[in-house]
């Protein structure tokens, strides 16, 4: 059974060197974002001996049976392996701008094959003004912006998900640095109902564009002057009512107080008047005649203390006389207390009978 196994193994070296190694399928192109990882796969017929990847003509990978030789940390490789083929993938981590390069499989016994890698940069894309409002039939032209993309990105417009025809905007782009690219689009719009509006931008390294939306409302003529107006005018309007709120506060303060004052000042004239004409009625004199009495009539003389502290105007005391000259008396003493003044005044009055 050895010398069987040896003489199978012999020919099969024999068999590898008489029919040469092809390959069956080599690399394809790449598009892959930047700092992402790139794959690169050549299946090659059983059996091998050598496979070698290149970049820009240069090896980063040797491929034996016994396994891969590394010399660039950056390029690894896995593999796969059926009875009648072997397929190596090279595998390319954190990919910059300067492997955009050619990637070439090569076997020493039937030539090569190539690939090219495209290294992109994704950017931003948005609105360059916000537009939440058009007035309804009226063309209105809505700005997208695209920055920092490599290559140049494709741009275009939705509506209510529907693709707009490429004559309603125009594309222009520019360079941004060395690499990177920015890119304007304006849409010529014209709306009859609210719609939604997309801006759509992408690279063949995207599996979907990037975007950027607006919902925008219609309205009827004439409403964003209307709204102008009242915006101007409301405040203006505010600023006189309370102009003139507080000169009307400050009126009637001053009102209140020239009011309060001749108030007083009145008060202060019908107290002075009074006096004056309690002094011209002889109010201070020491005696007040009495119209009730006769001298005829008149009894022995009382003499009147001074006003006691318990006595009240109604109490004051007058002589007996004859029955028929008491309701004069009494008219006299009403007569003389109605003149007293009103304000609070301490006066000693004394009646001589």
């Amino acid at each position: 059974m050895g010398t069987v196994g040896t003489i199978l193994k012999l020919f099969s070296i024999t068999l590898g060197v008489c029919l040469s190694t092809i390959i069956i399928e080599g690399p394809k192109n790449a598009f892959v974002l930047l700092n992402s990882d790139a794959t690169f796969n050549c299946t090659v017929s059983q059996p091998w001996h050598v496979i070698i990847w290149l970049m820009n003509s240069a090896p980063v990978l040797t491929i034996v049976p016994k396994g891969p030789i590394v010399t660039d940390p950056q390029f690894g490789q896995r593999n796969y392996t059926t009875q009648d083929r072997f397929t190596s993938e090279l595998v390319i981590t954190a990919v910059t701008l300067k492997n955009n390069a050619t990637v070439q499989c090569n076997l020493q016994t039937d030539g090569h094959q190539q690939a090219r890698l495209f290294v992109q940069v994704a950017g931003m894309v948005f609105f360059e003004s916000k537009i939440s409002s058009v007035v309804i039939n009226q063309s209105t032209d809505i700005v997208c912006k695209a920055e920092s993309w490599s290559p140049a990105p494709t741009i275009s417009w939705t509506i209510n998900q529907t693709a707009v025809n490429a004559k309603m905007y125009t594309n222009t782009f520019h360079p941004a640095s060395e690499h990177l690219y920015n890119a304007d689009s304006t849409l010529n719009l014209t709306l009859s109902a609210n719609a939604e509006v997309q801006c759509l931008a992408t690279i063949k390294a995207l599996p979907q564009p990037r975007t950027a939306e607006l919902f925008i409302t219609v309205k009827p003529p004439n409403q964003d002057e209307t709204w102008l107006i009242v915006a101007i005018v409301v405040p203006i309007i505010g600023v006189i009512l309370l102009i003139i709120l507080i000169i009307i506060i400050v009126f009637c303060i001053k009102r209140s107080k020239h009011t309060e004052s001749s108030y007083q000042n009145e008060l202060r004239k019908i107290s002075r008047k009074k006096s004056l004409e309690a002094t011209g009625n002889g109010l201070n004199n020491s005696g007040l005649e009495n119209f009730g009495m006769s001298t005829e009539s008149m009894p022995s003389s009382r003499q009147v203390d001074s006003w006691p502290g318990s006595m009240s105007n109604d109490a004051l005391e007058t002589p007996e006389g004859p029955t028929s000259n008491r309701g004069t008396q009494k008219a006299a003493i009403n007569q003389y207390i109605a003149n007293i003044p009103t304000y609070p005044r301490k006066t000693r009055h004394v009646t001589a009978v």
